[in-house]
């Protein structure tokens, strides 16, 4: 465990191992024999996105009837009505052209898929790196082939999980995959972070495994000890960030050849009840306190200081207090509604932030008087300065922005507390894998799982 590097944030108890690979993260046992079958929510989208991959799905099926079932069972997975435990939305902040009704950066290239079992789940999101159709199918071609990987192999091929880094490990295996999905459908570059959610065996936790490349992020918000990164060893809070750099990406970079970078491994513990979130950058960026304008970029041979008005903070400082923005935004949240925050509403309100946080800039791209007639070259060039400036010192980013979200622990239903495992009475057994018998006999005639102690 030489390589494990243990990230603790000061206001959060729960750590975070990150690494690159899964022999450098701390190891949990997994109770495979307990993980449920039974889907309560599943959810994808843009929905337009996937069209495409329905159709490319469909296209080579029409040949084979066996085939076309198996497309058809699959598409029907995602007709499941939405949960309030289980959700994801997609949005452009991109400003539409008053006269065409046309949105700057169509189609939107986020792409994001989840599958929630009554005690586990699988997160994807990517980001199509810039705009256009390519980034578009890169990043749905990456969401949907990673899922249908890895939901086929735990739960329709029978591969056993019985710790964080077998997990860790199949997940890596699913960015194999969705890299050959988007070389074989000729798409462009995209970031992907691949979540799951599982029981620790004789715990009442759950262990949260994430694989990522690129700046799309993991986050855990726990209702005892407020926000904390789990994707947090993707880059280092401590450097200045080119926020054009997305630090990695899935797709032909190099020839057909992937940019892994900073492709990381992560490990952290949750309770029943907290929420485990994704987000694009989208979402994300638009809470440093540099991209709002509450602050300017700081140095490390100054102290803090006032620069027209505006304090100096240094990464860390940006990274902590971008956390503390998105808690922020959950209490305020909880304060009008008078109850604790669901994983659709923390859906809702983190882009409902975002969408009137950047709405001052909109308003200016969108002014009618820059389209009410074709402008000469020098005109529209003046046009376009205009703009610019006025943008320069309003806060946000234009971006597109995607969040998905699930309430970990035992799931009872949309309006209850979930429980914790201790409390799984026998129905509940009855909802796991069929194959539970089988599996017990497994475990009891292994070798037992030996673990480092904690960093």
């Amino acid at each position: 465990m030489s390589g494990v590097k243990c990230y603790r944030s000061p206001f959060t108890p729960p750590e975070v191992w990150g690494g690159r690979t899964a022999e450098e993260v701390k190891e949990f046992p997994v109770d495979y024999s307990l993980l449920s079958s039974e889907v309560f929510s599943a959810g994808r989208g843009p929905e337009r996105n996937f069209d495409y991959e329905l159709r490319n799905v469909l296209d080579v099926c029409n040949n084979n009837t066996e085939k076309r079932q198996e497309a058809d069972v699959n598409h029907s997975l995602w007709n499941l009505q939405p949960n309030r435990k289980a959700y994801g939305t997609s949005l452009s902040l991109y400003d539409r052209n008053p006269v065409t009704g046309k949105v700057s950066g169509d189609p939107i290239a986020d792409s994001y898929a989840y599958i929630a079992r009554r005690n586990n789940s699988l997160m994807v999101i990517a980001d199509g790196v810039n705009w256009g159709d390519k980034s578009m199918i890169a990043a749905s071609c990456a969401v949907c082939a990673s899922i249908n990987y890895l939901n086929d192999a735990v739960f329709a091929n029978f591969h056993a999980i019985y710790s964080t880094k077998d997990a860790l490990l199949l997940m890596r295996k699913a960015f194999d995959v969705a890299h050959e999905s988007i070389l074989q459908h000729n798409g462009g570059l995209t970031t992907l972070n691949i979540t799951m959610v599982l029981p620790i065996h004789s715990s009442t936790q759950y262990a949260v495994c994430s694989v990522n490349v690129g700046d799309s992020l993991t986050y855990v918000f726990s209702k005892r000890y407020g926000m904390n990164e789990l994707s947090v060893a993707s880059h280092d809070i401590n450097k200045e960030r080119n926020m054009k750099d997305v630090g990695g990406a899935i797709g032909p970079v190099d020839g057909s050849q992937p940019y892994l970078t900073n492709l990381t491994f992560s490990v952290t513990t949750c309770e029943p009840g907290d929420i485990v979130f994704q987000t694009t950058d989208g979402i994300s960026d638009n809470f440093d306190p540099v991209v709002t304008k509450l602050a300017v970029p700081g140095r490390r041979d100054s102290t803090l200081q006032s620069v027209e008005e505006k304090a100096e903070m240094l990464p860390h400082e940006r990274h902590m207090f971008a956390m503390k923005g998105m808690e922020r935004v959950i209490h305020e949240y909880e304060l009008v509604t008078e109850h604790d925050i669901s994983a659709q509403e923390l859906c809702k309100a983190l882009s409902n932030h975002v969408t009137s946080l950047t709405q001052p800039k909109r308003l200016v791209i969108e002014n009618p008087v820059y389209y009410r007639r074709q402008f000469k070259k020098k005109e529209r060039k003046k046009i376009e300065e205009t703009i610019r400036n006025a943008m320069r010192p309003l806060p946000g980013k234009l971006d597109h922005a995607t969040v998905l979200a699930y309430e970990v622990g035992v799931y009872r239903d949309e309006n209850s507390p979930n429980r914790s495992l201790d409390d799984i009475s026998s129905a509940q057994e009855s909802c796991c894998v069929s194959y539970r018998s089988s599996v017990s006999s497994t475990i009891e005639t292994s070798p037992s799982l030996v673990f480092e102690s904690d960093v």
